[in-house]
């Protein structure tokens, strides 16, 4: 099959009507759920699930396998689950809100009698998302001065000169970088006449904090990137999916400076807690054939903007040309896209960084692949970096080689422990034979990591293997304990609170759940160590 599909990418075919599988779990029934156990009927003859005439005669009599029948378990629990959880996601977010931003529940009956009870907003600046709940840091912390010729790294004005508290950013570590940094990106800088600081920071610091805020509502993420980064805010992007009929796609773009910037980041939001919805596209097993690209995740594809998913051409499925703009409604490859010419020509030069955590590692690492679909040198030329954290599988190995020999730069993958969405969907050969690119940097418990090169899995890469149990459960009860006491050897930015920590807890039902909270991917990033050299998976 995969052997197949790279023939016809090196012939440049390009039709996709008959290369498809689209699993539609609303239309599946436990009948069917039996039928593929017990029965074993050919996977493209049930009524839920559309495959394209080539996929069909590929296929033949193949069965869904035992993952293809767990994932329709999965999505039907989740689709159950939705609007509760939405419900309930509401309510614990508000009233979380209401105690922190009333300093507790003592200064809750304080405000009533003072008539200052503070009422949260989801809208406002001030009020946090389940993800900003779990971890509220908002500062980013610099490198040392020196840091060493291999860093790659970004440069933010962060300090007055004077130590005034109106130009102060209260970073994690006591002091940073001064003088001639190795690879400046900013030069020194003077804000209302005064002499400014130049602070350092690596690209992972960035792109991570980066992916965290983007969870959060557009005036919190403007305040933190304009006040407290002291970075510039360009824009923030709710974006419409036609196949849903909802604005499902979030993201947002900044640059270090108002003028001459150095760099351009693209952030896209993940895959929010509550929302059953965008669990459920991270382990759906649809894809599309796209020509040249491959077999690619038809959930991800929608969530940019995928125009037909029934087309005969890929580049009609997802042309270059934008479609009609419709008010209110942007969609999001386009509307970044036409963004990123604007600050390209604004800031001639700066490069461009794209991340994301979970479902938006996923949009940030199909992204750059759709620029080079259509031909966009221009973005290209100038693309610094791709770095994903949590990302759930996107493609097949066609799609991986694909980004590897069109895009400029290798994209980064970092994994944290035994976190789930990096291991859906489920790699379910033939049916689905999704395959991670990119080069995988993996951390243990520890924030040990490694480099697994060639689009490498991390261990246990579907996720429900046995062998991996025992380690799976212990890593659990290892990283709540390392969570509630982490802060006794690295200080007061690592103490945990009591949502973190309940957060935690959900690992020792279902291990993987909670290591895929941003927390742990920004101690790595932070306290992380990486082997040198690639290891070969």
């Amino acid at each position: 099959m995969a052997a197949k599909q790279q023939a016809v990418a090196a012939s440049g075919h390009t039709k996709m009507g008959e290369e498809k599988l689209i699993i539609r779990p609303e239309k599946v029934r436990f009948i069917d759920v039996l039928s593929m156990l017990f029965l074993r009927r050919p996977i493209t003859s049930y009524a839920f699930v559309e495959a394209g005439d080539r996929t069909a005669a590929d296929f033949g009599s193949t069965p869904g396998d035992w993952l293809v029948v767990l994932t329709q378990l999965i999505q039907k629990a989740l689709e159950a689950a939705y609007y509760p959880a939405l419900v309930i996601g509401a309510v614990v977010e508000f009233l979380l809100n209401f105690v922190a931003l009333n300093n507790g529940i003592l200064g809750i009956f304080l405000n009533i009698f003072k008539c200052k009870l503070v009422i949260p907003h989801r809208e406002a600046p001030n009020f946090r998302s389940m993800i900003g709940l779990i971890d509220g840091r908002t500062e980013l912390k610099p490198l040392p001065a020196g840091g060493g010729p291999e860093d790659r790294r970004l440069q933010v004005v962060g300090v007055s000169a004077t130590g005034d508290d109106d130009y102060y950013v209260d970073v994690e570590s006591g002091g940073g970088s001064t003088g001639t940094a190795v690879v400046p990106l900013v030069q020194q800088q003077y804000v209302n006449g005064r002499l400014i600081r130049l602070r350092t920071f690596s690209i992972f610091e960035v792109s991570m904090m980066a992916a965290k805020i983007a969870y959060e509502n557009a005036a919190y993420i403007e305040n933190v990137v304009n006040n407290v980064w002291k970075f510039h805010f360009v824009g923030f992007y709710n974006c419409w999916n036609k196949f849903v009929g909802d604005h499902t796609t979030q993201a947002f773009v900044f640059t270090d400076k108002a003028s001459d910037a150095s760099v351009v980041v693209v952030s896209f939001r993940g895959t929010e807690p509550f929302n059953m919805r965008d669990w459920s596209t991270d382990v759906n097993l649809s894809w599309l054939g796209m020509g040249v690209l491959g077999h690619v995740h038809v959930g991800f594809l929608k969530a940019l903007g995928l125009q037909e998913e029934d087309g005969k051409d890929a580049a009609k499925a997802f042309p270059k040309a934008a479609p009609n703009a419709v008010p209110g409604k942007p969609v999001a490859y386009y509307a970044l896209r036409e963004e990123l010419k604007k600050q390209l020509k604004a800031h001639p030069n700066a490069n461009v960084v794209v991340t994301g955590h979970s479902l938006g590692g996923a949009l940030a690492a199909i992204f750059p692949a759709l620029l080079a679909f259509h031909g966009e040198r221009d973005f290209l030329d100038r693309l610094l970096s791709v770095v994903t954290y949590g990302q759930p599988r996107v493609g097949d190995k066609v799609f991986a080689d694909y980004v590897r020999a069109n895009v400029p730069v290798e994209p980064l993958r970092v994994v944290y422990r035994y976190d789930v969405v990096p291991r859906v969907p489920f790699d379910a050969p033939p049916v689905a034979e999704f395959k991670h690119g990119g080069t995988c940097v993996y951390f243990d418990g520890w924030y040990k990591g490694r480099e697994i090169a060639k689009g490498g899995d991390a261990p246990n890469p579907n996720y429900f293997n046995p062998k991996y149990l025992l380690s799976m459960y212990g890593n659990a009860w290892g990283d709540l304990f390392k969570g509630a006491f982490l802060w006794t050897k690295e200080g007061k930015d690592y103490r945990e609170g009591a949502v973190s920590l309940l957060y935690r807890a959900t690992g020792l039902l279902v291990p993987g759940i909670a290591s895929h909270s941003p927390r742990d991917y920004v101690n790595a990033v932070r306290l992380g160590s990486v082997a040198t050299g690639k290891e070969e998976v």
